[in-house]
């Protein structure tokens, strides 16, 4: 892979020796036409961060909000939102040896994939029953008698069978290899090619299968399996997110890029849920919504972001999370302000909070109070509009004070 086009969200980026008209077509086929926009002289970027590979073109595109202006460590704390959302299933251990390294981002969830499907073959090679069908000198499993009839009549001693067998040769260590082999042939970091070649070698015996995103949803785990539940979900990303070159078995093209209005969604909505007790609230939040780009489902919204009931005086508080600049009153947008009272009436909430990133970590956070008439009674709506500054080099070890910037909305609401 070639040296990656790094880049940040709602930027322009000039691209050489690239087929424009070819680059859109793949991203209008992977659904990424609204994510990514072809202009004259290249893309222009939305809200969606991660990689793009297309052909020999690696891009990365960075969020604005958690940057400290160092893309090391606008990618080290991407890595740790979408861990601490699972949306990428990696511990905290690992997160900080990833935090160190100096790598396309690429490279990291490679190496992610690499490191927990090797420390699983460490402990244990999935088995599973394959079905066989053969021709047997003796009787196992159960005859199959049409078959039988049509193989054996002139030979009574034979038996037609099907029959379970507990085999290493089966779907899940097929789709292992594959993905193993692909990654492989693109990656140019050194201790990833040895690990996956590893990998490999430990396979040599597994018959080798090409897999297509169709193919990833019918293989579910058994209980015997549950330990590759972390590279098996990677190994489906890679294949649901990826085009392969047949010839030289390798992911050609790579799109693997989230949506940041969810991601600061689900952040702030997992950083609640995870100091529940000390906000003392109890909530609730919408559920079953991927991050990915090219997921087919689609944001209803009729559903609150976050709902907190606080367990002190049973106020319902909506909490909605807007991924946008928010500097000034200016900004204020009065579609925002509807959606939110709409909340409040559907919910039956008289307090509601609107959550913005901070975009410039050398201004106040800002912290604004707005009252409108709620039309069903003589109550009013108590609006409140606050910042969240996620500007650090390192997230992670300033996640209490995100917290507390919560708990203090919460508290004088």
């Amino acid at each position: 892979m070639n040296k990656p086009i790094i880049t940040k969200e709602h930027e322009e980026v000039d691209i050489k020796n690239c087929d424009l008209d070819k680059l859109q077509s793949f991203l209008k086929c992977k659904k990424l036409d609204t994510a990514l926009k072809v202009t004259a002289k290249g893309i222009k970027t939305n809200s969606w961060v991660g990689v793009i590979k297309y052909k020999n073109t690696l891009f990365e595109i960075l969020p604005k909000c958690i940057s400290d202006n160092k893309d090391e460590n606008t990618l080290k704390n991407l890595i740790y939102m979408l861990s601490y959302t699972k949306n990428l299933d990696i511990k905290a251990n690992d997160h900080a040896k990833l935090s160190t390294l100096k790598n396309p981002f690429i490279e990291i969830l490679i190496r992610v994939y690499a490191k927990s499907l090797f420390d699983c073959l460490k402990r244990l090679t999935p088995q599973k029953y394959v079905r066989h069908e053969n021709n047997l000198n003796y009787l196992k499993g159960k005859i199959k008698f049409s078959e039988n009839i049509r193989y054996n009549c002139a030979n009574l001693a034979k038996f037609y069978c099907e029959y379970d067998e507990f085999s290493e040769n089966n779907i899940l260590n097929k789709l292992f290899l594959y993905v193993t082999t692909c990654l492989y042939n693109i990656s140019n970091n050194s201790y990833n090619k040895k690990t996956l070649k590893i990998i490999m070698n430990y396979y040599s015996d597994i018959e080798f299968v090409r897999f297509d995103k169709f193919d990833v949803k019918k293989i579910t785990l058994d209980r015997n399996q549950e330990l590759f539940n972390k590279p098996f979900n990677l190994a489906k990303m890679f294949v649901e997110q990826t085009n392969v070159d047949m010839s030289k078995n390798r992911f050609e093209n790579i799109t693997l890029i989230w949506d940041m209005n969810q991601l600061f969604e689900e952040f702030i909505f997992e950083i609640m849920k995870k100091y529940e007790t000390e906000l003392d609230c109890k909530l609730t939040a919408q559920k079953g919504r991927k991050l990915l780009a090219g997921d087919d489902s689609k944001r209803r919204n009729t559903f609150v972001d976050i709902m907190a009931e606080r367990k002190k005086d049973g106020r319902r508080i909506v909490l909605d999370t807007k991924y946008k600049k928010f500097t000034s009153t200016d900004d204020l947008s009065n579609q925002d302000i509807y959606q939110v009272s709409s909340y409040c009436l559907i919910h039956k909430a008289n307090h509601a909070i609107l959550l913005y990133p901070q975009w410039d970590s050398t201004k106040p956070d800002i912290d604004y109070y707005l009252n409108i008439d709620n039309f069903e009674n003589e109550n009013k709506y108590h609006l409140y509009f606050k910042t969240i500054d996620l500007k650090y080099k390192d997230l992670k070890k300033n996640i209490d004070i995100v917290k507390d910037e919560i708990k203090y909305i919460l508290d004088i609401i």
